[in-house]
């Protein structure tokens, strides 16, 4: 079980905290459907962002075990709520301070992270103009997790200093091409939904929309990389954040409300199901 550069934290208590997998799980349901609520993107309240995000992880090993994905999932979501509070004409700078600290903590359980914060800035820059000062505070927001962690390291007296990155080559499961159609199919649902109902929306959705286009390609760029070098699988629940946030508009489509309902009970079916085939 891997915890990024906290491996040594927590690599003696891994068995233990796996029972911790269901309540982080359920957390990170019902803060991404506070987030999708907060934001208005509905004239009433909806809980169906919680239920769907509880479904499709279950496609993934990290829904089960107590690892530095599901932490990571956590600490994004967090990431996302304070990008969905950015103001186009608020210049201050903590909201930055907030998304690139949140976004620097995660990197420190999945290091593969890093090469994402620039892009985490591009996507800040749809909602707000981004300066020198700006960007500044945002790269010293994401290095200070970084200096509290080796100066942990420092402290506790650990001889060897933490491992930046350390993958390894998995065995893919009997599912993953069900997980890979199951993600293509989410998301053309989702995003294709949402650009049929492009008109009816506000500037500030319309940017929020340009802001989660940007980190599902770049979650999709990094996953490619880990699927290809290390056939590993779980980098693609990263891609459920942006469309889980997007999937609720295609059961509020004419078109599609009642196909996105069966297909929604059909992965609940066989997501029992796939214990039996694929255990």
């Amino acid at each position: 079980m891997d915890f990024g550069v906290w491996n040594d934290f927590f690599d003696s208590l891994s068995a233990e905290l796996n029972w911790f997998s269901g309540p982080v799980l359920l957390i990170n349901a019902i803060l991404l459907n506070n987030i999708f609520n907060r934001s208005n993107f509905f004239d009433r309240i909806t809980y169906l962002i919680a239920p769907l995000y509880l479904v499709l992880m279950t496609f993934f090993e990290a829904s089960f075990t107590f690892s530095a994905m599901l932490v990571a999932h956590t600490f994004l979501i967090f990431m996302l709520q304070q990008l969905f509070e950015l103001k186009q004409n608020d210049e201050s700078k903590s909201t930055i301070f907030n998304v690139m600290f949140l976004a620097g903590v995660s990197t420190t359980f999945l290091p593969s992270l890093i090469f994402i914060l620039p892009m985490i800035l591009v996507s800040i820059r749809f909602i707000r103009q981004l300066g020198f000062r700006d960007v500044l505070v945002g790269l010293i927001a994401a290095a200070i997790p970084f200096i509290y962690v080796y100066a942990s390291f420092y402290v506790l007296g650990y001889s060897e200093v933490p491992i930046f990155f350390r993958y390894s080559e998995r065995i893919l499961n009997g599912d993953w091409l069900v997980v890979l159609g199951l993600m293509a199919i989410s998301a053309v649902a989702g995003f294709l939904t949402f650009m049929s109902q492009w008109q009816k929306f506000a500037i500030r959705t319309k940017r929020q929309f340009q802001m989660l286009l940007v980190l599902f390609f770049t979650f999709l760029i990094l996953a490619s990389i880990h699927l290809l070098s290390f056939q590993q699988i779980d980098f693609f629940s990263l891609l459920l954040l942006p469309i889980c946030l997007l999937l609720p508009f295609a059961f509020r489509s004419e078109t599609m409300a009642m196909a996105a309902s069966g297909a929604f009970y059909m992965l609940l079916v066989f997501s029992v199901m796939k214990f039996f085939i694929f255990a």
